[in-house]
């Protein structure tokens, strides 16, 4: 009882605090009977056949208002009510929870939430009856659902809130000083942040986060924990004064923190007496502009070695053609004073990771990896340029990417858990290197795609993005080029042409001179598009 008498006296302290001075409190009236109401304590709906989880449930009615049982509801629901003669009024616990009401006022206790009622409740002693009213802002906080009354049937339902539910994975790694929090979503719903010294809040209101395991203990200089339990995820700081930035990204959806330390700030320069204009030394002849170095681009002719790629009907092999266009375009790229690698110069194997490595090893300003496309339709023609994504645009681009992704390498088929594992490292690499330069990768491929259907007259495909391996961790804007069908018998003897050759070279040439002018100014000429045919995998 000394639950119910502390619960009591807050009641009424909430009680003297509401109510007008010389307020009667005289204690209700008997209740008289009527027919049951019908409660559904398991929101079974209405119309349920027989067997239904219902119980009958004491009321009465008054000035055309149904009253209900609430020591009825509270057995219904697995709860107790408790009277306290002293203070004269009620207390129902249900689990964790507790409701402290009384006759006297239309108030309610919601564990320390107060609720206020258009009409008090009646009590006669132990028992207690409220208005439905009472069952649908009071019960409804407890039992996080939904309750419903229907007046004509004398029906009071229960209906559990359907929440959405949605799965995360999260990933922490360092880069260069910043601790990067990727949370990966099913479906990104829509989020707040909230931040403190010792943590960085993300709420998502209305949802459930689905996460395995729901916290991390991180060995991380910067952050400490992370949490991710019912509708929040918590980031917690190791030491105060870390800054921390929250951005999402798509393809797929993802949140990303940035936890860093703030830059130290620059001291002032000492304040210099002024000296007389006679001693003031003669000015230094300022240097000329310092010498730019050339931009790097590195060049990747796709396929090689065993890895033959596409046959065309001529028997040209994608990874010759791609050879001798790299070739051309090297020395076309070098005449403009750009610097030029190859990642193969010969008909050698080559891993698609060694491409990336090969191009961050280089410092490359700029990747560009060339292909050949492949289609069942003989008549399927046009250039398509990807950027990356670890989702694809479309069916034919995951198709595509799947075919380009396979190598013959001796390691096995790797089963289900090795395929999620090598696909999180892929992502947290994609996020380290390939996040920063996605824009302007996308920007790159717009002005590739618009250059070749105004320049070549070829048939725009359109601007795609696939998760192509070759371009998983290159530190630098990377996009992948389908120069055209070598299936296509017109465009395999194009493949096969030297003057095809040189045309490809420029075109690709005036694009990166387009690019490097319009990276940080105008957006890129717009594409014209036709309908695809059906590619590679189609």
């Amino acid at each position: 009882m000394r639950g119910v008498r502390r619960s009591g006296l807050i009641f009424l302290l909430l009680l003297s605090l509401t109510l007008p001075f010389g307020a009667d409190l005289a204690p209700q009236t008997s209740p008289g009977t009527a027919a049951p109401v019908v409660f559904v304590p398991s929101g079974a709906p209405p119309g349920a056949p027989p067997g239904a989880p219902t119980v009958a449930v004491r009321a009465f009615e008054t000035d055309g208002r149904t009253h209900i049982c609430v020591n009825d509801i509270a057995a219904a629901i697995g709860g107790t009510l408790e009277f306290d003669r002293n203070t004269n009024s009620y207390e129902i616990k249900v689990g964790p929870h507790s409701i402290a009401f009384g006759p006297e006022a239309p108030l309610a206790v919601v564990d320390t939430k107060l609720v206020s009622l258009s009409y008090a409740v009646k009590g006669d002693g132990p028992l207690v009856y409220a208005d439905p009213e009472f069952f649908q802002k009071v019960l409804s906080l407890v039992l996080e659902a939904a309750i419903t009354w229907e007046k004509a049937e004398r029906r009071l339902s229960v209906k559990k809130v359907e929440v959405p539910e949605v799965t995360v994975e999260a990933s922490v790694a360092d880069f260069e000083g910043t601790t990067k929090v990727v949370l990966r979503f099913s479906k990104l719903p829509p989020y707040k942040s909230e931040r403190t010294d010792d943590q960085l809040l993300l709420r998502f209101p209305g949802w459930k986060l689905l996460a395995s395991p729901v916290e991390q203990l991180l060995p991380d200089k910067k952050v400490s924990r992370l949490l991710i339990r019912g509708s929040d995820a918590a980031v917690y700081f190791r030491e105060k004064g870390l800054t921390a930035n929250v951005y999402a990204l798509a393809n797929p959806p993802r949140l990303v923190v940035d936890v860093s330390r703030p830059a130290p700030a620059l001291a002032p320069l000492p304040a210099s007496p002024s000296a007389p204009l006679a001693n003031v030394p003669p000015p230094v002849p300022s240097p000329g502009p310092p010498s730019v170095p050339p931009k790097t681009i590195v060049v990747d002719p796709g396929h090689g070695g065993s890895e033959n790629g596409a046959r065309g009907p001529g028997g040209l092999l994608e990874k010759d053609a791609t050879l001798a266009l790299a070739k051309v375009l090297r020395d076309t790229l070098v005449k403009r004073g750009y610097k030029v690698i190859l990642t193969r110069e010969t008909d050698t194997t080559l891993l698609l990771d060694e491409r990336a490595s090969i191009a961050n090893a280089a410092k490359a300003d700029l990747f560009l990896s060339l292909h050949a496309n492949a289609s069942r339709s003989a008549s399927a023609h046009g250039t398509e340029v990807y950027y990356l994504s670890l989702d694809a645009s479309d069916r034919a681009a995951a198709a595509l990417a799947d075919s380009e992704n396979r190598q013959q390498e001796p390691a096995p088929t790797p089963d289900a858990e090795t395929n999620a594992a090598l696909r999180d490292l892929d992502l947290i690499l994609w996020d380290l290197a390939q996040n920063q330069h996605l824009g302007a990768s996308a920007r790159l491929a717009e002005i590739i795609q618009a250059d070749f259907n105004r320049l070549l007259g070829v048939a725009t495909r359109g601007v795609k993005q696939a998760p192509f391996r070759v371009l998983i961790g290159v530190n630098a804007p990377a996009v992948l080029v389908e120069v055209a069908f070598i299936t296509n018998p017109e465009e395999e003897k194009k493949l096969a042409s030297e003057e095809f050759r040189n045309e490809v070279a420029e075109t690709l040439a005036g694009s990166l001179e387009t690019y490097y002018k319009v990276a940080d100014g105008a957006p890129p000429v717009p594409i014209l598009s036709v309908a695809p045919a059906p590619g590679r995998g189609n």
